[in-house]
């Protein structure tokens, strides 16, 4: 296996802006029955988190109708731990998360360049135009969930991280495409925990997102609109007109598609990102290396694992 620094040098698409590695951030699976202990012991020791959670009856708290279990940055044997409980027991992956961490910036963008077009440009395909995005604490949303009938197949969320799961970088960039029910997940050719290891992330990417340049387009529409109302002696028009659109929020690619469908569709798409072919995957810690069937960090072992930063991604090829 390359070194870590050649490995981060092999950009795919050279005109990107930035290059980003993709992992599973949380995956979700029911089940009808109770999952065993010696199962949840090991899912554990395989992990960055979990959490399971029993779904009751309404009216009758002591009925049980099914048990979920969210597990976060499974690694690879954990993955291969579902796949063989799935064989033996009825198992359904309800919720898939794949993050994506910025790990590299183009040397002809800053920082801040990429922070305005992760949260303004990249658009979730096959979007209700009815849906509004959502700003809650740094956190953008694809799709605001409160107040919506009901829950959306899909969704996706930008924030700056405390650090990398990828790197250990601190204020990381930090982007999920969220599939939140089963018929999402399905749909995206994954049935069985197997079908997750076998993600292309490159294709899952571009399958889910596009990326779009609106800003010459929007300033086409602005300049019609001030041409259409013309010179008015009480206010500014350019002005009034801008700050509108500010307050629509019509510079952000969803928004952007809501309002004008038509003109959304004559921009082209923009691929800026370059993708790594494989997704990564956490590693065991030092601690519990006998337990664990994944290999051991990239950083140097610590006398005592660090339960906040837990997680620093094992390269694959």
């Amino acid at each position: 296996m390359p070194s870590t620094l050649d490995y981060l040098d092999e950009w795919r698409n050279t005109a990107a802006i930035a290059r980003v590695a993709p992992y599973v951030d949380t995956i979700e699976c029911a089940s009808r029955r109770s999952f065993p202990s010696p199962l949840l012991k090991a899912i554990k020791a395989n992990c960055g988190s979990m959490l399971l959670k029993e779904i009751r009856d309404q009216h009758d708290p002591k009925t049980i109708w099914f048990y979920l279990l969210a597990i976060n940055q499974p690694s690879r044997y954990c993955i291969e731990l579902l796949q063989w409980y799935s064989q033996h027991r009825k198992l359904s992956i309800y919720r898939l998360h794949l993050a994506i961490d910025v790990i590299g910036i183009s040397p002809d963008w800053t920082r801040d360049a990429v922070i305005e077009v992760f949260a303004k440009l990249l658009h979730l395909r096959h979007r209700r135009g009815s849906d509004e995005m959502h700003d809650a604490d740094g956190t953008v949303y694809s799709i605001r969930v409160v107040g919506r009938k009901s829950r959306p197949q899909k969704n996706s969320a930008f924030y700056i991280a405390d650090h990398s799961k990828i790197t250990g970088e601190c204020d990381a960039l930090h982007f999920e495409i969220r599939l939140e029910r089963k018929r999402a997940v399905e749909a995206a050719e994954i049935i069985t925990p197997a079908n997750v290891i076998d993600i292309d992330p490159v294709a899952f990417v571009e399958k889910h997102l596009t990326a779009k340049e609106i800003g010459p387009m929007l300033e086409k529409i602005i300049q019609r609109s001030i041409r259409t109302q013309g010179p008015h002696p009480m206010m500014q028009t350019e002005r009034r007109i801008r700050a509108l659109v500010r307050r629509m929020g019509a510079d952000h690619a969803s928004t952007f598609a809501r309002a004008f469908p038509k003109q959304f569709e004559r921009v082209a798409h923009w691929d800026c990102l370059d993708v790594e072919k494989t997704l990564n995957w956490a590693s065991a810690d030092v601690a519990c290396d006998r337990e664990v069937g994944e290999l051991c960090s990239l950083l140097p072992p610590r006398r005592r694992p660090h339960r906040e930063r837990l997680l620093i991604r094992e390269r694959l090829d």
